[in-house]
C-alpha cells in the first residue's frame, strides 16, 4: 500500500531494497529454525490429547514450517523472474 505512494525513485528503491533484505533474514531464520528443530526432540504431549490430535499435531507443524519458508522463497522466485532486473543488495553489505 505505501509503494504505489511513493513518488521518489530512489526512497522506492530503498523500500525495495530493505524489504528484499528482511526477506532474506527471514529466510535465514527460518532455515536455522528448521535445522535446529530436525536436531532436537519435543517435549511428549500431555495424555489429556487426544489420538487425533496427537496426530494432526505433526502435520500442522509440518504444514506451518512449509508455508513459512514458502512465502520468502516465493517472493525471492518472483524477483528472479522479474522483468525489472532491481539488483538485491541485501542491507546494503555487498
Amino acid at each position: 500500500f505505501v509503494m504505489v505512494r511513493v513518488t521518489s525513485q530512489r526512497t522506492a528503491f530503498e523500500l525495495i531494497q530493505l524489504h528484499k533484505s528482511f526477506g532474506f533474514l527471514l529466510l535465514g531464520l527460518i532455515i536455522l529454525r528448521i535445522v535446529w528443530r530436525c536436531g532436537n526432540t519435543t517435549p511428549a504431549l500431555p495424555r489429556s490429547v487426544g489420538t487425533l490430535e496427537r496426530r494432526a499435531a505433526p502435520l500442522a507443524h509440518f504444514a506451518l514450517y512449509a508455508f513459512q519458508l514458502a512465502l520468502p522463497l516465493s517472493g525471492w522466485a518472483l524477483v528472479s523472474v522479474s522483468m525489472l532486473e532491481i539488483p538485491s543488495l541485501p542491507f546494503n553489505l555487498f
